[in-house]
């Protein structure tokens, strides 16, 4: 099997390293992944390594740069290296690469996974046998990653005497009673003015502010227009970060930070599960899942909508189409909230 510990170094110090902080391009993250890198399916498929790039689309002086180390262009994301291994670089878009390290994981953990992968493979190829596997593998996932990341979370923040909340994918998971896929991250969202009290919490942690599309440490609390930090430390457990977003919670009132003027009582916007952990309003999770105007909803936000719009209050349902044909008027989910 090909040294992928020594390949993912290289490919590293020759992108460039966007942790580093100060850059605008270069590795976010990286990691094996694919049938091959499990040493009882190693005969099966080349070995991977999955690479989350900035940009998303690699530059012309990132391709030279690919092509100087050796690798072959095998597909649009794809490219191979004689040393018998192969490069994929993860979209943005879906949750791919996150599942793919449940899937890795599972096939690691479970030899009659493994057996199954092995006989779906060869029998289907490897789109069948990573689907065939999917369900086993987000299994395994929610039972442990899953659990593990957002109880880290919350233990965290339970000292803050202000309310916070999860957010994003997660936020729908805890509103549906059940993990849909695994996640790259942990979202929260806390309260602009709690920043002097969650700061603490977050001692020993590596804190990181986007910036103008590139990382600045974080030294004290964000003015706007920062708005978001990314936390990150050894020990939490299967996720890339947390994800902080800070967002005004005054006078009682979630307030939408792309639009102020669309609020909702923070009694109504901050759910609780039954076993007590706090998440943000379905319909305001999906608000932002909308995205942007003008731009296009990623995969992963189009099938969470699918998933989670039927589930909505008629209350809920009735606020996100209200908000959405006023912030973004002809958007493609207006069709399916009539």
């Amino acid at each position: 099997m090909a040294d992928l510990k020594e390949a993912a170094r290289t490919l590293r110090a020759a992108l460039g390293d966007f942790l580093e902080r100060g850059r605008t391009e270069g590795v976010f993250h990286l990691a094996q992944g694919g049938p091959g890198a499990v040493p009882a399916l190693a005969d099966l498929d080349m070995p991977e390594l999955h690479l989350d790039l900035l940009p998303e689309v690699p530059t012309a002086a990132q391709v030279q740069v690919l092509t100087t180390l050796g690798f072959g262009r095998a597909g649009p994301d794809v490219w191979t290296h004689p040393g018998g291994w192969r490069l994929v670089v993860c979209g943005h878009s879906t949750s791919w690469r996150a599942e793919q390290a449940a899937l890795l994981a599972l096939l690691r953990a479970d030899p009659s996974a493994a057996q199954t992968y092995r006989e779906v493979f060869g029998r289907a190829g490897r789109v069948a046998a990573d689907q065939a596997l999917a369900p086993e593998a987000l299994t395994l996932y929610a039972r442990t990653t899953g659990q593990r990341a957002v109880q880290q979370v919350a233990a965290l923040l339970a000292p803050l005497n202000t309310p916070w909340m999860f957010a994003a994918g997660v936020a729908l998971d805890l509103h549906l009673g059940e993990v849909t896929r695994p996640h790259d991250d942990v979202d929260v969202v806390v309260g602009t003015g709690a920043q002097r009290e969650l700061l603490p919490l977050l001692e020993g942690w590596r804190l990181d502010v986007p910036v103008d599309g590139m990382y600045q440490p974080q030294t004290g609390p964000l003015q706007l227009p920062q708005h978001q930090f990314h936390a990150r430390h050894p020990r939490l457990s299967g996720v890339l970060m947390l994800d902080v977003l800070l967002t005004d919670l005054s006078d009682g009132l979630w307030h939408y930070r792309r639009d102020p003027r669309i609020t909702l009582p923070l009694g109504q916007a901050r759910r609780l599960t039954p076993a007590g952990l706090p998440y943000l309003a379905p319909e305001a999770a999906l608000l932002f899942k909308a995205g942007a105007p003008g731009r296009e909803v990623r995969a992963k936000d189009q099938a969470d909508f699918e998933r989670v719009w039927p589930t909505l209050s008629a209350e809920g349902r009735s606020w996100l189409r209200a908000t959405l044909e006023e912030t973004q008027p002809g958007h493609q989910w207006l069709r399916g909230l009539s």
